[in-house]
């Protein structure tokens, strides 16, 4: 198994951004011929060549940008894991990770975090929007310690509760012909050309769904991201 010290990775990732190991050497206050012999050293523990060198410089091999990619992933880990270790020592005494689909986190749950949070000021949120398949996956692969997600969409095998009704309405240009209404069933705007999310979000099934058992289908014109 390779191991890798962090003060390489962290060399290595200057020797990229600098495009030169000189300019490297003074960014992480090291001697030339110090970061040259890591860096070989680096090539001879991976075995192969991760810089192109040229006379005004070094160049990324294809195998350097690979190893670029993963060596900046772990610095960032890194970084992120002294982050947290460090809010324990001031005082965080918790850590919550929640996933959420759109709808929740537009409807509810700003004020519901907010109000948590003035009253557990300790407990840390990491909150992450998800669609309701991937939520779902999180929780039981341990990802996440909360998944919230439409009702509609099946997990048999977690616990579940209820946590917020969500109400749907039309919206409309003014010139619309269905503005006038004051109320509106599904079904009578399948007529009607549609703007919705993209198809592997809750909601967009659950409409799908009830299009079928009206016996029409859903005549989406655009399909968008987000609720904005």
């Amino acid at each position: 198994m390779r191991r890798f010290d962090f003060v390489t990775l962290k060399l290595f990732i200057s020797v990229a951004d600098e495009g030169r190991l000189t300019a490297a050497a003074e960014r992480e206050h090291l001697a030339l011929a110090a970061v040259s012999k890591r860096i070989s050293d680096l090539e001879a523990l991976v075995g192969t060549t991760l810089l192109y060198r040229r006379p005004r410089g070094v160049e990324l091999t294809p195998a350097g940008q690979a190893f670029l990619h993963h060596a900046r992933r772990i610095m960032d880990n890194i970084e992120r894991l002294n982050a947290e270790l460090s809010e324990y020592g001031e005082g965080v005494r918790g850590h919550v990770r929640i996933h959420s689909n759109t709808s929740a986190i537009i409807a509810f749950l700003p004020q519901d975090l907010s109000a948590f949070s003035r009253l557990y000021p300790e407990i840390k949120i990491d909150l992450q929007e998800r669609v309701s398949s991937e939520i779902i996956a999180a929780v039981r692969d341990g990802l996440t310690d909360i998944g919230i997600f439409a009702g509609h969409v099946a997990a048999p095998d977690l616990q579940q509760l209820s946590y917020q009704h969500d109400r749907l309405v039309l919206m409309t240009p003014i010139d619309h012909p269905l503005a006038e209404r004051e109320s509106i069933a599904f079904n009578e705007a399948l007529a009607f050309d549609f703007i919705g999310l993209q198809q592997d979000a809750s909601l967009q099934s659950l409409l799908n769904e009830q299009a079928n058992l009206a016996g029409k289908a859903l005549r989406m014109r655009i399909q968008v991201r987000s609720f904005d």
